[in-house]
């Protein structure tokens, strides 16, 4: 693919001055937009884009690609004026952690608009060597297979799925993980316990969990929130979690230790082959901090 002139918005955001850095480093041409001051670009533009400047015409002029590195709400609220500042074979790519609402509402706007997703599956401060990341595709023969080369350049590992199928796969990747981490900081919050006393003696399996709630904690709020409120899945997700956690409360009051036991056979056949994969993982993990204590 020739070189490309990809404005992002949102570019000084961790998923835009990742994707920035990915295709000017792959010989595009990157122009930035965001409402911060100037980030590590050639050509950019300081703009609110909830209330864009009357000359951003000028900004779109020869544009092949749209890149929305935003959160969800603000990315469906610019779309509209965006979409009136170009013409309808420039391509959109959204990178929302939920991308079925955005896809849906530029289709209502725009039918023929071209449109690509990409959901890194790591945080962009990771080096991309070796991990996963989803291209969200209208359907299996796209015509932006350079956007999988430049991926693949860096050598991440692509996975490609349609809008409603990504985010019923997110609501198990990021709900779940995520609202079980959190509840694990509320009720460290509410517990008593020095929390001093509790990292000198803390065995591997907590200092996980402490160092997973530790690393949501360092990181923006929004993330965070964005994953349980956006995704119109995160309601039954969390329901299930509630409704597990009454389930083991129950077998534990009952004292129903073949029901217990009965569930941890079917969660192994549920893990099936990659139940010695994640063993494996968590023998590492837990190696490394014994490690470094």
């Amino acid at each position: 693919m020739n070189n490309l002139k990809i404005v992002i918005l949102g570019s000084n955001g961790a998923i835009g001055s990742f994707l920035g850095r990915i295709f000017s480093t792959s010989g595009h041409t990157v122009h930035g937009i965001d409402k911060q001051l100037s980030g590590n670009y050639t050509y950019y533009s300081q703009i609110d884009l909830l209330d864009p400047t009357s000359n951003i015409d000028e900004i779109f002029n020869e544009a092949d690609v749209i890149i929305f590195a935003l959160p969800e709400t603000v990315a469906i609220k610019a779309l509209p004026w965006v979409l009136s500042a170009i013409n309808d074979n420039v391509l959109i790519v959204s990178t929302c952690s939920v991308q079925e609402p955005f896809y849906s509402s530029l289709k209502t706007i725009s039918p023929q608009q071209p449109f690509i997703g990409i959901n890194p599956m790591f945080s962009p401060s990771l080096q991309e060597k070796n991990r996963p990341a989803v291209l969200i595709i209208e359907d299996m023969h796209n015509e932006h297979g350079w956007i999988e080369l430049v991926l693949t350049k860096f050598q991440m590992r692509i996975t490609k799925m349609r809008p409603k199928e990504h985010d019923k796969v997110m609501a198990l990747c990021q709900v779940l993980p995520h609202a079980l981490i959190l509840a694990f900081g509320l009720a460290l919050k509410s517990n008593s316990i020095d929390i001093n006393v509790l990292y000198n003696i803390t065995p591997p399996p907590m200092r996980t969990m402490l160092a997973l709630l530790s690393r949501l904690l360092v990181n923006p709020k929004e993330i965070y929130w964005d994953i349980q409120y956006e995704n119109y899945m995160a309601v039954e997700i969390r329901k299930n979690i509630l409704d597990e956690l009454s389930l083991l409360d129950s077998m534990v009051q009952s004292g129903d230790k073949v029901e217990f036991n009965h569930s941890l056979d079917e969660i192994k056949i549920k893990l099936g082959e990659w139940l010695y994969t994640s063993y494996t993982d968590c023998q590492h993990i837990f190696q490394s901090l014994n490690e470094d204590k």
